[in-house]
């Protein structure tokens, strides 16, 4: 018995390509859900090329994928996106070898495309929730250990070295309770927006807790580290402000420097605990961000 279908009748995008010497790869058409998912008529491939009917790089990932399907004699399963007038689309595509049943060569290569867009926007939404702080928008802890590893990892080769330091929002229990927690999730976001402001390319900061942030500082010196502190001193001692608030925010830094064979978990610690020794000057000086520990037994 031959089974016929009619490729019209499915709800999945269908594009059928035949196999010539070369090999090339000519597409014979698709069907109508393929012409209304990707936009353009039937008569824009029927018969031609990839060459003929996509621009260079298109065509050139087009031949691989047929290619390597031509190749195998088997289906050959990927997922890929087109940006197309209704914005970006993610479908996950099979392509299907056509086999002669005499000869058993490939003579037909079968493309079917189900659109995933609903279901790649939820995966992804779902990895920046696995990373992402939701108050401010920035990394949390999960998403910063991530992007110390990379760091680490390309120090392996590169021999650089990086500062991390450790942010501490002052007295957030006291504007919480004096202006409510509303206020102080304001406070916040406005401390986020300042250390962000505060970064250069390829660097990184995170909340990490109630009121404390850690930054990935691209200072591979104690000497850079410190000049890169006395500019977050300088914004902070301009007067950090939060409406409805009746002073200024006030902020502790701390940080230490990676270099290649450290522990990072043990450069963090030195510098919370950098962080926690600005506190206590707090008393006997205005300075509230850190310095190497000489320099701070220096302005006690």
């Amino acid at each position: 018995m031959q089974l016929t279908l009619d490729l019209n009748a499915l709800d999945v995008s269908v594009f059928v390509v035949d196999i010539e010497e070369g090999p090339r790869f000519r597409m014979v058409g698709m069907n109508v859900t393929a012409s209304h998912e990707f936009g353009f008529p039937v008569s824009h491939i029927a018969g031609r090329l990839f060459e003929e009917a996509f621009s260079e790089r298109m065509a050139d990932v087009l031949q691989d994928r047929y290619a390597t399907c031509l190749r195998t004699r088997r289906a050959h399963q990927f997922e890929e996106f087109a940006d197309l007038a209704n914005g970006r689309q993610w479908f996950r595509t099979t392509l299907s070898p056509c086999l002669d049943p005499v000869t058993g060569a490939v003579w037909r290569i079968m493309s079917i495309s189900q659109n995933i867009t609903a279901a790649k926007r939820l995966q992804i939404e779902m990895q920046q929730a696995a990373f992402e702080d939701p108050l401010t928008g920035l990394l949390n802890r999960r998403g910063f250990d991530r992007a110390v590893t990379t760091n680490c990892d390309r120090a392996v080769y590169s021999g650089e070295a990086f500062s991390l330091v450790v942010v501490d929002l002052d007295d957030l229990k006291g504007i919480n309770d004096a202006f409510g927690h509303r206020a102080g999730d304001e406070a916040i976001r406005s401390v986020g927006r300042t250390l962000v402001g505060f970064l250069r390319n390829g660097e990184d900061v995170a909340r990490v807790g109630g009121d404390e942030f850690y930054i990935l500082l691209l200072e591979p010196t104690r000497k850079d580290l410190d000049r890169r502190l006395d500019r977050l001193r300088v914004l902070v001692e301009n007067g950090l402000y939060v409406s409805n608030l009746d002073k200024p925010l006030g902020l502790s830094a701390g940080g230490a420097v990676w270099r290649p064979g450290d522990d990072a978990y043990e450069i963090l610690a030195a510098a919370d605990a950098e962080m926690y020794a600005v506190k206590t000057l707090h008393k006997l000086t205005s300075i509230t961000i850190g310095r190497s520990a000489s320099r701070m037994q220096d302005v006690a």
